[in-house]
Formats: structure tokens, C-alpha cells, sequence
């Protein structure tokens, strides 16, 4: 029962689209609903540990602005309301940046 509600769901939205898109109209995409609050955080620097992209805003559906490379260190301004993103200041502008373990190592705190 609730596969076939999300299957009518799906396709109710796909007829939206393809019909705009037929009629002329232009489809907008609305950005992510992703909170860009920004919270306080410790962490002042970090080491890229591995090639990452840096994002408009705290989400994978922002635009892409800049690429750190592995050994790359930024300076870190904020951290997501959930604190999956650090907002970073990097040589290409202020930006977004996953704050997965596996990506990146704090390398300087405030005290």
C-alpha cells in the first residue's frame, strides 16, 4: 500500500514537470531545503586527507566552487546546524565543505 502512494507521488510530480517543460515554461529547481544556520565550533583548521569539493552551501546539491586537494590546509569559520559541514575559507572564497572523518583532520583548535 505505501509503495503504490510513493509510485502516484512520483508520477504526479514527473507530469508536472514534463508538461512544463512541453508547454514551454521554464522548470525551476528549487535549491535544497538544507538549514545553512551556522554553528560555533572549536576546530579553527583542518587537513584535507583526501581531494574535496567545496559547495555554496551545506549539501551536495549546492553548485561546486572550488576543489581542495589531500594535505590542503583551510581555515574553518563555522560548522552546519547539523554539523555534517564545516563553512570554510579557502584560497577560491568562503564555501562548504563535507565534515566526514574520513575526509578531513582537525589540525588547530581555539582555546
Amino acid at each position: 500500500m505505501k509503495t503504490s502512494k510513493w509510485i502516484a507521488a512520483i508520477a504526479a510530480v514527473a507530469a508536472i514537470t514534463f508538461s512544463s517543460a512541453a508547454s514551454g515554461s521554464p522548470v525551476i529547481a528549487a535549491a535544497p531545503a538544507v538549514s545553512t544556520q551556522v554553528r560555533g565550533t572549536p576546530v579553527t583548521r583542518i587537513r584535507m586527507l583526501v581531494n574535496l569539493n567545496v559547495r555554496t552551501g551545506p549539501g551536495t546539491g549546492f553548485r561546486r566552487i572550488a576543489t581542495l586537494h589531500a594535505g590542503q590546509v583551510v581555515q574553518v569559520t563555522g560548522a552546519s546546524d547539523n554539523y555534517q559541514w564545516w563553512r570554510v575559507r579557502t584560497p577560491y572564497g568562503a564555501g562548504w565543505m563535507s565534515a566526514n572523518p574520513g575526509y578531513s583532520r582537525p589540525v588547530a583548535w581555539r582555546y
